[in-house]
């Protein structure tokens, strides 16, 4: 199996009212690219008419005014639609698609991880996040490998197109399961599944208000 190295990595996020987490999840991606020297990404925001963040003016920086979409949509937070949404715009079947979260911590060689695990028709890449306890931090990491959770993905479009992307029919408003979903048509279309627990990318305890449950 030969990955490219030349591959555009397209992280998409949904967001509803999250803005302390997207200028988290944006310092992080600006260091990374800048350890790395790694440029060759794009962001993706579907948001759902935040009121606590400008999400133009935070992405009017050198690195990533070129670099990202914003996709407004209206009415109630739509994790699956939203992500659907976002990944139509990714503009080539090519091009790899990154399922990601505003509280997760980047690692400065995540895009070429994504890049080496991820093959077009034939492996899906699904790295293990770190769930941090609550008061720890990355430093000290106190907390536990999430093996039954697959919301981290990485695929090229191509595949996601072939699996149908994310399952907007029977999860509208409700948390949890599409994942899983999305999962197992990816094993029905005889995709490997690449898991590996990656140190750094680690999973800040966070409050559930305002979110999508």
């Amino acid at each position: 199996m030969n990955w490219n190295s030349s591959a555009t990595v397209y992280f998409i996020v949904a967001v509803k009212d999250q803005g302390l987490w997207v200028h988290h999840f944006l310092k992080q991606l600006t260091i990374a690219s800048l350890l790395s020297g790694d440029t060759n990404f794009h962001v993706i925001i579907a948001d759902f008419q935040s009121k606590d963040i400008n999400m133009s003016e935070v992405f009017s920086t050198s690195l990533l005014r070129s670099r990202h979409t914003i996709i407004n949509l209206m009415g109630k937070f739509y994790k699956t639609l939203a992500l659907n949404k976002a990944a139509e715009a990714v503009p080539n079947t090519h091009d790899i698609i990154f399922v990601f979260d505003l509280h997760i911590d980047v690692p400065a060689d995540i895009m070429d991880s994504v890049r080496k695990n991820t093959i077009a028709g034939r492996m899906v890449y699904c790295p293990a996040v770190g769930r941090l306890d609550q008061g720890s931090n990355s430093a000290e990491h106190r907390g536990f490998w999430q093996m039954d959770g697959y919301g981290l993905v990485a695929m090229y479009k191509s595949d996601w197109i072939r699996v149908g992307g994310m399952n907007t029919k029977d999860y509208k408003y409700k948390w949890g399961g599409e994942d899983w979903d999305l999962l197992d048509r990816v094993l029905m279309a005889s995709l490997e599944v690449e898991r590996i627990k990656y140190p750094g990318l680690y999973h800040h305890y966070h409050s559930k208000q305002k979110q999508w449950n």
